[in-house]
């Protein structure tokens, strides 16, 4: 009887250790794998730099590519490591190394939560001179499923301007690490036909960086339609949307398909579900 009384007090002192050490919380091995949106804010040359693609997190080794912000055009690598809460990342702009340390929030991340830290960066290719400043990213939630909305003619050649009601679905491909990753579905124009069917069905490929998304629509045929750029999607993943004003009155573009209908063009909105 006593050498079972001594295990249990054992066993409890044991629990009360772990208890009491203070152990820094153990994060899921691929809590930063996703789409992300990083923005840099640097104390002098004042103006934001975006840059947006896919991390992929292994234990605790993060790897990634990134569109890249700040007229540095192209894709860099992103590299780093995950210590316990501690964050350090190194995005390359062709040979100048900026570097990024942060603490990730508990639980982080989640859809209203960002991670933040200061950054620095030396003078090279992208830049002829040495910055700090301010960082912080957002996960992008990945867009999936069925989806309703609107396509808005903003600009009209022909017949009066035409608002066409769809329905359809999305499905994101897998994060590879790149700087972008695939969209593809189908779109189906709903309500009664349009005098001008610029739009009645089509498939969809396109991709996705951060926030911002490309979609090409294409008819039965295979022939391209139209391309809905440059396209944004919420953070949640529930809208995505083309605004008139924010693309210079064409977020796409629908081509003459006769003499009557010879073109049109607008803005579009689209939710999820």
């Amino acid at each position: 009887m006593k050498w079972i009384i001594t295990i249990a007090l054992l066993c409890v002192v044991a629990a009360t250790l772990e208890c009491g050490s203070n152990k820094p919380a153990t994060l899921p091995s691929d809590q930063l794998s996703g789409n992300w949106e990083i923005t840099l804010q640097r104390h002098a040359h004042p103006g934001s730099l975006l840059f947006s693609g896919f991390i992929l997190q292994s234990g605790s080794a993060v790897t990634g590519s990134l569109i890249l912000g700040g007229g540095c055009n192209g894709v860099g690598t992103v590299t780093g490591k995950v210590d316990g809460q501690n964050l350090a990342l190194t995005i390359d702009e062709f040979g100048q190394e900026i570097s990024l340390t942060g603490t990730l929030p508990p639980g982080s991340p989640s859809g209203s939560t960002f991670i933040s830290g200061p950054f620095s960066a030396l003078a090279g290719g992208c830049a002829t001179y040495a910055s700090t400043g301010t960082w912080s990213a957002t996960p992008v939630t990945p867009i999936s499923g069925t989806f309703h909305g609107t396509f808005v003619s903003t600009v009209s050649s022909g017949a009066a301007a035409d608002t066409f009601n769809v329905t359809g679905s999305l499905t994101q491909g897998p994060n590879t690490g790149s700087s972008n990753a695939t969209l593809t579905g189908t779109l189906t124009a709903t309500g009664t036909p349009h005098f001008c069917p610029y739009l009645t069905s089509a498939t969809i490929s396109g991709f996705i960086s951060g926030t911002s998304v490309t979609l090409n629509l294409f008819d039965t045929t295979g022939s391209q339609v139209a391309q809905v750029a440059p396209a944004t999607v919420t953070t949640n993943g529930a809208s995505l949307t083309c605004s008139a004003a924010a693309s210079g009155n064409v977020c796409y573009s629908f081509p003459p398909i006769s003499s009557s209908c010879p073109g049109e063009q607008g803005a579009i909105q689209l939710s999820f579900p």
